[in-house]
């Protein structure tokens, strides 16, 4: 392997895994999986089939708790978005979190249409909840995002700072920096608001989703992009690079819009949009991990590798691969390039057309903390997804044994080697 080519794409990768805005994007995101858990719960204990347990939500009140969980949490997934992007961005940036958080909620309020109601014939005027929700979530991050960056900007222009005496309270104080800042932020997003009223498409919010959030959904819903960033992530684990952390901005970005149609879909009683969403990558991305672990237990004889498979099984069982990665090692290892990245390509394709023709549920947008082998199956489809699983584990088997074989081999000769080296001195 050329170590100058290797160096080059490491830094170009660590550059961007370690963006400003990427890593907020993916920090942020990934900070909204306890709100996520909640409306996922709330949404399994609303839905269970049970003979009667449907009637007894009903009568005792509990269905219409369970649903505002759903509502309150998932169902509003771009205010959370909005506040956990913005928050992680200032801290990025040096500047106020808070403040940042407040000019981001502001804004993304004032650019949001406000729509015309009737309820029990009573006109009301009020915000649209689906731009709250799915819909709204491409426009809450380029708000988050451009409205942090404006004020963390303002904020830093000592002729915008308002200085009051030592003698005030500190929660006054420290409110009125963001005095100005907060004053020409407002009148630039309402101008812009104005603008929006002058397009066809009358809001910032049916630009976005028609221009660019309605093609990424596109793009997210293709099998073949899919295949193609699940081996990016496994080329670039190979170069030494974190895949999934390097390419989570762009996963979280294209696929939690759709785990989030299905759910808001599910907790509804309607049908499932999507094959793909995150809880399908998480659970069919297949147990790689365990059977590569399973195979340095069970066939391997050199004991670096049987020593590597002790450590790396249990983890592997929760998915987690960094024992093998490092201690085999599967960095810039030769011998293991194509299972390793060509196994979570052929896991996913087969859940694909599983999904496809029927033969599996859809993912109903429930999140499932660990990807444990049939466990996970069960729990975010039924029967079928877990003899899936199992499938994809024997088919893991097959892809890796005779390279796990090989690479045994080698290591069995150079531990034979070392010991020969060493009685001869």
């Amino acid at each position: 392997m050329n170590k100058k080519f290797t160096t080059k794409l490491q830094s170009i990768m660590g550059k961007f895994a370690s963006n400003k805005v990427l890593s907020s994007i993916s920090n942020g995101i990934i900070r909204l999986l306890p709100v996520t858990m909640v409306g996922s719960i709330c949404a399994i204990f609303q839905n269970l089939a049970f003979n009667g347990y449907q009637t007894f939500l009903k009568q005792s009140g509990i269905g219409n708790i369970l649903n505002a969980g759903v509502a309150l949490s998932t169902n509003l997934i771009s205010m959370y978005v909005l506040i956990s992007l913005a928050y992680e961005y200032a801290g990025k940036l040096n500047g106020n979190k808070i403040n940042a958080v407040i000019m981001a909620v502001m804004s993304f309020f004032m650019l949001t249409p406000i729509g015309n109601f009737t309820v029990k014939k009573a006109a009301i005027s009020g915000l649209d909840l689906s731009y709250l929700g799915a819909k709204g979530m491409f426009v809450a991050m380029v708000v988050s995002l451009l409205i942090t960056y404006i004020y963390c900007k303002l904020e830093k222009n000592k002729k915008l700072t308002i200085k009051m005496p030592a003698s005030v309270p500190p929660a006054v104080s420290t409110s009125f920096p963001a005095l100005i800042p907060a004053i020409i932020i407002g009148a630039g997003v309402l101008v812009i608001r104005f603008l929006f009223t002058l397009t066809p498409w009358n809001d910032i919010h049916n630009m976005l989703y028609t221009l660019i959030q309605t093609p990424l959904e596109h793009l997210g819903r293709s099998i073949w992009a899919l295949l193609f960033l699940l081996f990016l992530s496994e080329v670039l684990w190979f170069f030494g690079i974190h895949g999934s952390m390097a390419t989570s901005a762009i996963t979280y970005t294209l696929y939690q819009p759709l785990e989030l149609q299905n759910l808001a879909a599910f907790s509804a009683g309607h049908a499932l949009p999507n094959i793909i969403t995150l809880s399908f990558i998480d659970v069919f991305k297949g147990s790689r991990h365990l059977a590569l672990a399973v195979l340095l237990l069970i066939i391997c004889h050199s004991r670096h590798m049987k020593s590597v498979g002790k450590v790396a099984v249990v983890p592997a069982l929760f998915g987690i691969s960094e024992p093998m990665k490092f201690g085999i090692p599967m960095i810039l290892n030769p011998v293991l390039f194509i299972p390793m990245t060509l196994t979570p390509v052929v896991n996913v394709a087969m859940a694909y057309f599983a999904t496809y023709f029927n033969l599996i549920p859809r993912m109903t947008g429930i999140r499932i903390p660990w990807n444990f082998l049939i466990v996970s199956g069960f729990l975010a489809g039924d029967w079928r997804t877990a003899v899936l699983q199992v499938l994809q584990f024997i088919v893991d088997l097959a892809m890796y044994y005779p390279f796990v074989k090989f690479l045994d081999k080698q290591m069995q000769k150079r531990e034979l080697d070392g010991i020969a080296e060493v009685e001869s001195k």
